[in-house]
């Protein structure tokens, strides 16, 4: 179907001239090469054909990135921007297709779980062939511009948002990069996990001045919260209602941010709750 356009990766400025040559390297991939790239995307185990959209899986159609964990730590931001690109346009490609009928948007802060809860429920067959679910961050105005083009071509949306403890949310970003060598750095978390009502709130705004019939609605599209206290299901709880989803300023999570590490990296208080996500 063709390439995507080079102008539309937005360039990082790297101290490293070998971030920055990895960076050039995978952008002119990105753009010269994309339907190869999907292909290949298709066809990762975890994709389930491309029914599972998620930038950080996307990445892994970069060889240079893929061959190994130390390569994945070294090398993230360098192909995050062409990676994010390639997913959009992924993205795009598969909600306009005409069998598709329904688009699942599984959200989050980082450490919430997302990518474990995905595959659970395509492991469990509760996925059907004409749904996608398409995993990020509810950032406006682009989450909803992606909920608007499945909207308009008449794709059925719905919403699951997990919403883990702070707490939970570190331990997770703790354990994933010791395995994997992929971290998060503190301004990232706290902007994610403090803005996830304003978040939820805009993008409500959005699909609401872009169809004058849901106005009157008082949510525009269907969603489900997950609350989180441990990654076991019985310390998990189905919510209707936007205001669990507020957490705090960003001061105050920051705060709490701070003494939540404190406590984790302290030697008589590691523990391992729950499965690695």
């Amino acid at each position: 179907m063709g390439n995507i356009d080079k102008n539309i990766i937005r360039l990082k400025e790297f101290d490293s001239l070998d971030l920055q040559q990895i960076q050039n390297e995978v952008i002119h991939i990105a753009t010269t090469m994309t339907d190869a790239l999907f292909e290949k995307y298709r066809n990762f185990i975890q994709s389930h054909d491309g029914r599972y959209i998620n930038s950080d899986l996307m990445k892994m159609v970069f060889k240079i990135y893929s061959e190994s964990q130390e390569n994945r730590a070294k090398y993230n931001l360098a192909v995050t921007n062409s990676a994010a690109c390639l997913t959009n346009e992924f993205y795009i490609r598969t909600i306009k297709d005409r069998n598709i009928k329904r688009c699942i948007y599984v959200a989050g802060p980082y450490g919430a779980g997302k990518s474990f809860f995905t595959q659970s429920l395509f492991l469990a067959g509760v996925i059907p062939n004409n749904t996608v679910v398409y995993e990020g961050s509810i950032t406006a105005p682009e989450f909803g511009r992606k909920v608007e083009l499945a909207m308009k071509n008449g794709v059925k949306t719905e919403i699951v948002i997990l919403n883990p403890t702070l707490k939970l949310s570190l331990e997770n970003i703790k354990r994933r990069a010791q395995e994997t060598g992929r971290d998060v750095i503190k301004s990232e978390v706290v902007e994610k996990y403090a803005d996830m009502y304003s978040n939820i709130e805009k993008l409500f705004g959005y699909l609401k001045s872009n169809f004058p019939e849901l106005q009157t609605s008082k949510y525009p599209i269907s969603f489900q919260i997950y609350n989180k206290s441990s990654n076991l299901p019985e310390d998990l709880s189905v919510s209707y209602n936007i205001n669990d989803l507020q957490h705090g300023s960003r001061q105050e999570i920051s705060e709490e941010y701070d003494l939540i590490i404190k406590q984790l990296n302290s030697p008589s208080l590691e523990n391992d709750n729950g499965r690695t996500v």
